[in-house]
């Protein structure tokens, strides 16, 4: 049953956010001529995308618009590198501002920048459910290690730890992310969570490029609000290989199903280990579930659910 569930799920293709309309973003910038999506604003493996990215970036357009004739010259006009266009700029997100990094994104300081910005627009995106006394956000990815992915607008993927995570390791003290630019690979330590003395590493969901991090993880005051699926997002990633990658996650009903095993899984642990059965009050499991249960063996939680 299982096998069969798996070869349902590497079927589907990534479920994205945020696709607004079917016209390039490049011709909503007015970058080229009125031109639809080919390739289901997954922009990062999107051959135009590619070529107008590489045009951009060694200034073959004039004033940020391709000319007329783009496909048949691609060459025919060229700007000075330091009238290059932000890509935010080109998008249409900013005003104005010009690219002083070679678009190089991930270690830029005005890309972070933006993208702390875009926070309060974060609040109240997922749409969850309620299994087993844990929240799970529709259509999110899941590691069995309990991270999260959210392919988004552009190709990109934004993650996070989800609520299981957060109920029995949580509050945290401090979450200590990777840099930007990181390289990290599907299955490789992402983030430690610290908890006073103790410590547990977290595995990421995907495989990529570490472009933007949430710097409310190291606020302390933030937790007792912490909202995992939305607020409470820990990374974004440019992605390499998503669709192999995704379907080594859970998705869809297949995660309903993970996520009531794991929680059968943790009652028995407490039942074992404290003699108390899984709280709840009002249909969910209570927060801080190692800080009722200071009997439970940290380490163990975390080999057991984080992977680590």
């Amino acid at each position: 049953m299982k096998r069969k569930t798996q070869s349902r799920h590497s079927a589907r293709t990534p479920a994205v956010f945020d696709m607004s309309s079917d016209i390039c973003v490049w011709s909503k910038a007015g970058v080229i001529k009125p031109t639809r999506c080919i390739n289901a604003f997954d922009c990062l493996s999107c051959p135009l995308h590619r070529r107008l990215k590489k045009d951009v970036a060694s200034g073959r357009l004039t004033d940020g618009r391709a000319p007329v004739d783009w496909w048949v010259f691609p060459d025919r006009f060229r700007t000075e590198a330091e009238e290059m266009k932000c890509r935010h700029m080109l998008s249409g997100r900013v005003s104005y501002k010009y690219c002083i990094n070679n678009y190089q994104c991930d270690n830029c300081s005005y890309n972070q920048m933006i993208e702390d910005e875009a926070l309060a627009d974060l609040e109240d995106h997922s749409v969850q459910k309620i299994i087993s006394g844990f929240a799970l956000a529709e259509n999110y990815y899941y590691h069995p290690g309990h991270t999260w992915a959210r392919v988004e607008y552009g190709g990109f993927v934004r993650m996070g730890l989800d609520d299981f995570s957060a109920r029995v390791f949580g509050p945290f003290d401090q979450i200590v992310l990777p840099g930007m630019g990181t390289a990290i690979r599907q299955g490789e330590i992402c983030c430690e969570v610290i908890r006073g003395s103790l410590r547990a590493e977290c595995l990421c969901p995907i495989e990529g490029m570490v472009v933007a991090v949430n710097p409310r993880a190291s606020e302390k005051d933030s937790f007792p609000d912490w909202s995992p699926f939305d607020a409470g997002w820990l990374m974004v990633m440019e992605p390499v290989h998503l669709t192999s990658r995704l379907r080594k996650l859970h998705f869809g009903e297949e995660s309903s199903i993970w996520l009531e095993q794991e929680v059968s899984a943790l009652a028995a642990m407490i039942t074992e280990e404290t003699g108390h059965a899984l709280a709840a009050t009002g249909g969910r499991a209570v927060p801080d579930i190692y800080g009722h249960l200071p009997e439970l063996d940290w380490n163990e939680l975390k080999h057991k659910f984080l992977r680590t």
